[in-house]
């Protein structure tokens, strides 16, 4: 039996979990910044609900909609040169006109407009929550693109000189439980609706 298979087979319990042991022994060969950071969500938010040998995954570890922690790290270079390796998703309605404003802002958000989800891939849970907390205050109105890229370096900055804000400490917005809210399924094509009836 592999490794993968023998973590699917075993139950996924948070009772009593060693995560520092528990990680060791599930994420062998993982870079570190993987280990280091699953031991982290380990702690906080217990065994993942599913694990194999590429990803952890959390659902419904609130404020989080999912929690996915990857194997497989992508380079990313802003604000910084870091590695992508933690994506977390909250069900979040992003207007058509602001889906280019937020791309452009940052390439780690992935918005689902259909799901209603939006997700920021980065590498620590703090730098998610900023990536997010300034994706709202653009969908909002509340910074330009220019002032949110600015922004996200000044608050990245004093963290590294030890000046932190606390900015990504917490969602600074509601998240609803569902997506029954922020779901957007859009309209039958018209030409196929009329083709069709």
């Amino acid at each position: 039996m592999t490794d993968a298979q023998t973590a699917a087979a075993e139950p996924v319990t948070s009772a009593g979990v060693d995560a520092p042991a528990w990680v060791q022994r599930h994420l062998v060969g993982w870079p570190a910044l993987s280990v280091k950071l699953a031991v982290d969500l380990v702690r906080k938010y217990g065994l993942p609900a599913e694990h194999d040998g590429h990803r952890l995954t959390w659902y419904a570890n609130a404020p989080w909609k999912e929690t996915t922690l990857l194997r497989e790290e992508a380079q990313h270079n802003f604000p910084q040169p870091h590695k992508d390796i933690l994506l977390q998703t909250v069900n979040y309605r992003v207007p058509p006109a602001k889906v280019a404003d937020l791309l452009t802002y940052n390439g780690s958000l992935v918005v689902d407009r259909t799901r209603g989800e939006l997700s920021a891939h980065c590498d620590t849970e703090a730098h998610n929550i900023l990536t997010l907390n300034i994706a709202n205050d653009i969908v909002r109105g509340d910074r330009t693109l220019e002032q949110a890229l600015a922004y996200h370096a000044q608050v990245v900055r004093g963290v590294a000189i030890g000046e932190p804000e606390t900015y990504p400490s917490k969602l600074r917005f509601a998240v609803e439980e569902s997506n029954r809210k922020t779901a957007d399924p859009a309209e039958e094509a018209p030409l196929l609706y009329h083709l069709q009836h």
